[in-house]
């Protein structure tokens, strides 16, 4: 499948790249000195990530309000870690709300980076009636094989699901404000903390981050485009 064979050539190029590094430094300084500093790159890398990147991205564009307030499905998974992000939308919740239900794979697409998470197969650029039936224990897919459960769909407020595997949940949710809307999406992710838990979360964080701001903004756009259903 065309997804997973992106993921893993972008992981795979990453890997790559970080080994050429190593290997240039060794041939250039010599084994101690090449791995030396290797070693410092890598740390200085973790430490911007951590106390730099990921406080940013982690609440893009969100406010301290939406970062604080309590949303829909936030109790699924007790004391898990939080990602906030944030968007305004020109239009009402009841025009935004189609745009949502008919997310996922084989359904409307992510509106992200569709040659990454859709097979190359375009986003929807307009409201599909066929997809507008989404209820609790469907699935939105983010591949064939995995994706995340519906477990509570308040409409046009919230879609809140949770990962087949339980370790994250995540609620889409629209919050009037003035003559915009606010698209607000939060996640809730528990993992097991070990060391390849840590690596695994600094190489899939930013990715995701990736992906869900060119998906809201692309839904953004889409709506403010075409506000009225089809």
């Amino acid at each position: 499948m065309r997804t997973q064979m992106m993921i893993m050539v972008i992981v795979g190029t990453v890997f790559l790249a970080a080994i050429a590094v190593l290997v240039g430094l060794v041939l250039w300084l010599g084994w101690l000195s090449g791995a030396g500093v290797a070693l410092g790159i890598l740390v200085a890398m973790i430490g911007l990530y951590r106390w730099v990147i990921k406080p940013w991205h982690m609440r893009w564009g969100a406010s301290d309000v939406e970062v604080a307030r309590t949303m829909p499905g936030d109790q699924l998974i007790p004391d898990a870690g939080s990602a906030t992000r944030a968007i305004a939308i020109a239009a009402t919740p009841e025009q935004i709300w189609p745009w949502l239900v008919q997310l996922g794979y084989g359904r409307a697409g992510w509106y992200s980076y569709d040659w990454i998470d859709n097979d190359f197969q375009p986003s929807a650029d307009r409201i599909v009636p066929e997809y507008q039936d989404l209820g609790v224990e469907d699935k939105i897919l983010m591949m064939p094989e995995m994706g995340f459960v519906v477990q509570s769909i308040d409409e046009p407020n919230s879609i809140v699901s949770v990962l087949e595997d339980g370790s994250t949940s995540w609620c889409l949710a629209l919050y009037p404000d003035g003559g915009s809307t606010r698209l607000v999406s939060r996640w809730r992710p528990k993992f097991e903390k070990t060391p390849a838990t840590f690596f695994m979360t600094m190489l899939s964080e930013p990715g995701t981050f990736i992906m869900e701001q060119k998906m809201l903004r692309t839904i953004r756009n889409r709506v403010e485009t075409s506000p009225t259903t089809e």
